[in-house]
């Protein structure tokens, strides 16, 4: 079956996956295609449910189409996890995280404060889209950004930028971002809540600005609609924060981000609760009365493996033994040619040395000997015979003999 996958950049990717595939195949065909394989745990894959709302997919259970309630598989490949850029190591990665974060500011999401961040932000923004000016760049991200009538400082700021290559000026807008405090928040909006899950903790916006660290946090649960988190509070006593969601799935997302950004952020490792955790639909629960291993129905909770740490770990030393295979490549390449040329020197001076006189060692030879046949000296060399050197015949003839040595470049 086939797979459209929109990029951050709203480039559509169609990929071919086994119609009993997992989401983690069609992520790794995806990431296989943008080179950004090697640091796929940042990123995840969407897609709108029945009831018009974003809903990330759990890459560990297999793709359905009943559960994502479309005859086309769409998914929308977005940044799940957001880190620092300087914790990003390869490039490819870093361009599909500068392209959401253009989608972001599009929509208001991250907004700087001050007026010369936002400024700076435009202007590298100008740079990494295009080297040369563009007027209509600095007017429509100076509207973007709230500071409208500022596209002559924009330009000025982007001609001071002159020179500098666009994937550096993709990271400093990953670094301007990086420094507000809505980076990398999941956002949830439900009944009168507003609510941010992010690298740091929660932080409530609504109906009071509040945020809970992930230091401070005991323990969360779901029940049907029902989120419920408790937490230290400033005077280290046990608070309990309840919200009652709009539907089942809502609150069990909820839950879903809060865990996984918190074993991602702030563990060392994936606890095993959390990766084992699973639940089943009606036919595995019957199923599983019979045989509790079956596999029938069983979808998993939470979809990580992996820590922050982990998965930087892991790029930095894949990205080395690619670096150590290529050099090794490149050093049996090096080999293999130099032994190739080498051999093909040695036959060459071996069809030279066949080709030289016999007598004088000096010119070519270019004369046959009758009766005998033998070729081995040139024609002044044979003017100079009665009998063959190699059979000692005697020579009745000597005629001129032509070889293709000019034709071959053969020069003796």
């Amino acid at each position: 079956m086939y797979c459209y996958v929109v990029q951050p950049n709203s480039v559509v990717l169609e990929v071919e996956v086994d119609q009993k595939a997992k989401g983690q195949d069609v992520l790794e065909k995806v990431c296989d295609i943008l080179g950004i394989r090697t640091e796929m745990d940042y990123f995840g894959l969407k897609y709108i449910s029945v009831k018009n709302t974003e809903l990330w997919l759990n890459l560990r259970n297999p793709v359905e189409r009943k559960s994502l309630g479309q005859n086309n598989l769409r998914f929308m490949l977005k940044v799940k996890f957001w880190v620092p850029p300087h914790l990003v190591l390869q490039e490819t990665t870093r361009h599909q995280m500068f392209h959401q974060v253009l989608a972001e500011l599009r929509s208001g999401r991250l907004i700087p404060q001050d007026k010369e961040a936002k400024l700076r932000l435009a202007a590298l923004i100008c740079q990494a889209l295009s080297n040369t000016p563009v007027w209509e760049f600095y007017t429509s991200w100076a509207e973007i950004l709230g500071t409208a009538d500022s596209g002559h400082v924009i330009a000025s700021l982007h001609k001071e930028m002159e020179g500098m290559k666009s994937s550096a000026a993709e990271y400093w807008v990953l670094k301007e971002v990086a420094n507000l405090e809505e980076f990398g928040e999941e956002i949830y909006e439900i009944k009168g809540w507003r609510i941010g899950i992010g690298p740091h903790g929660v932080r409530l916006y609504q109906p009071e600005q509040h945020t809970i660290p992930y230091s401070a946090i005991r323990s969360t649960s779901t029940l049907r609609r029902l989120f419920q988190l408790w937490y230290l509070g400033p005077e280290h006593k046990e608070e309990l924060l309840e919200i009652k969601c709009d539907s089942n799935s809502t609150a069990s997302g909820l839950y879903r981000a809060l865990t996984e950004r918190h074993d991602f952020y702030s563990c060392d490792t994936v606890r095993g609760a959390v990766t084992a955790q699973y639940i089943r639909d009606l036919k595995g629960t019957i199923a599983s009365i019979f045989n509790e291993s079956t596999p029938l129905g069983k979808k998993y909770v939470f979809d990580i493996r992996r820590t922050c740490r982990e998965v930087h770990d892991g790029a930095r030393r894949a990205l080395y033994a690619a670096k150590v295979e290529a050099a090794a490549v490149a050093a049996n390449s090096s080999t293999s040619c130099a032994s190739g040329d080498s051999s093909s020197a040695d036959a060459l001076a071996i069809i030279i040395d066949a080709l030289t006189c016999r007598v004088c060692m000096d010119s070519a030879i270019d004369t046959v000997f009758f009766p005998c046949a033998h070729v081995l000296c040139c024609n002044d060399c044979a003017q100079k015979l009665r009998n063959c050197p190699l059979c000692r015949s005697e020579v009745d003839t000597a005629k001129k003999l032509y070889l293709p040595t000019q034709e071959l470049g053969i020069k003796i």
